[in-house]
């Protein structure tokens, strides 16, 4: 469904625009780092094996590996756009051909978004291999609350702005 919604607008997808200031602090590529996931998740699992803590570090470090390269492609494809987007606007015949160029490059920002998504999605499938029944319904819960507890502090952060935008009177 997210690479649906890529083809329609991966501006609006990879900027996070429906999610709150908060949660957008913390958005990669239209969604979690998948080596975030596993630092929320590990530490709440209950009786992990040395193998099966060897194996999240080995899915850990690949993760960071592959999420610095995605994010080192992304930082190219961005600069590459700047150049695009920033073509003399007077220069009729090469401006044409710069903004397709940047067109294209934004129908490249939707493979990033799929890596991004099927990075995620390896993650959680390598993570359900290497835990039993349990411990993956404890990773569950602790991705819920997390996510939960993020909402929370939105809320939060939203309130305290708002009373500082409005403070309250107090008349004598």
């Amino acid at each position: 469904m997210k690479a649906e919604a890529a083809k329609v607008d991966v501006f609006y997808l990879i900027s996070g625009a429906w999610k709150s200031s908060v949660e957008r602090l913390f958005l990669w590529i239209g969604g979690s780092r998948p080596s975030q996931i596993l630092n929320i998740v590990v530490p709440k699992l209950d009786a992990l094996t040395d193998e099966q803590m060897g194996s999240i570090n080995n899915l850990r470090l690949s993760s960071q590996q592959a999420e610095d390269a995605l994010s080192m492609g992304l930082e190219k494809l961005q600069q590459s756009m700047v150049y695009n987007i920033q073509a003399d606007p007077l220069d009729f015949g090469n401006y044409g051909l710069q903004m397709a160029y940047a067109m294209d490059k934004g129908e490249a920002l939707e493979d990033f978004v799929n890596q991004a998504d099927h990075l995620r999605e390896q993650t959680l499938l390598y993570m359900s291999r290497i835990l039993t029944i349990g411990q993956a319904a404890q990773g569950l819960l602790a991705m819920g609350e997390y996510f939960h507890r993020l909402r929370t502090l939105s809320s939060l952060w939203i309130a305290r702005s708002c009373h500082h935008f409005y403070p309250t009177r107090h008349s004598n």
